[in-house]
C-alpha cells in the first residue's frame, strides 16, 4: 500500500471513531397504551360485555346475530387483524359502520337481556 492510502484509511477510521464517540441526545420516552378496537366500542353494556371473543352463555344470541348479519371475513376484519384482508382498504369503514348500527339496533331490541345482571 502506498503511504497516502494509509493516511486516508487512518483518517476515515478516526472520523468514524470520533462520530461514534460523540454523545447523542437521549430519545424521548415512548408511552404505549392499549385502546379497544373501534368495533369493540359498543354503545351499551350489553354489547360491550359480549364483544367477541367472549364465551359467556348470555352472549350466545348476540354472537349468533353477528354471524347471521356479517360474513366470516367481515367478522375477521372487525375482531381480528383487519389489515390482513385484501378488502380492508375498500370496505372496512363500511363494515365498521354496519357493525356500529347493528349494535345500536341490537341493544334497542334486547336491552332487557342483562337488566337483572
Amino acid at each position: 500500500m502506498k503511504p497516502n492510502q494509509h493516511i486516508v484509511i487512518a483518517s476515515l477510521l478516526f472520523a468514524i471513531a470520533a462520530n461514534a464517540a460523540e454523545p447523542q441526545a437521549p430519545l424521548k420516552p415512548v408511552t404505549v397504551s392499549s385502546a379497544p378496537a373501534r368495533a369493540a366500542a359498543a354503545p351499551s353494556k350489553l354489547t360491550t360485555d359480549c364483544t367477541p371473543p367472549n364465551s359467556m352463555q348470555q352472549c350466545a344470541a348476540f354472537h349468533a346475530e353477528i354471524r347471521r348479519n356479517f360474513s366470516s371475513r367481515e367478522i375477521g376484519m372487525l375482531f381480528g387483524a383487519a389489515t390482513a384482508y385484501p378488502e380492508y382498504r375498500t370496505s372496512y369503514t363500511f363494515v365498521r359502520s354496519r357493525y356500529d348500527n347493528f349494535t345500536r339496533e341490537y341493544d334497542t331490541r334486547n336491552l332487557t337481556a342483562f337488566a337483572g345482571h
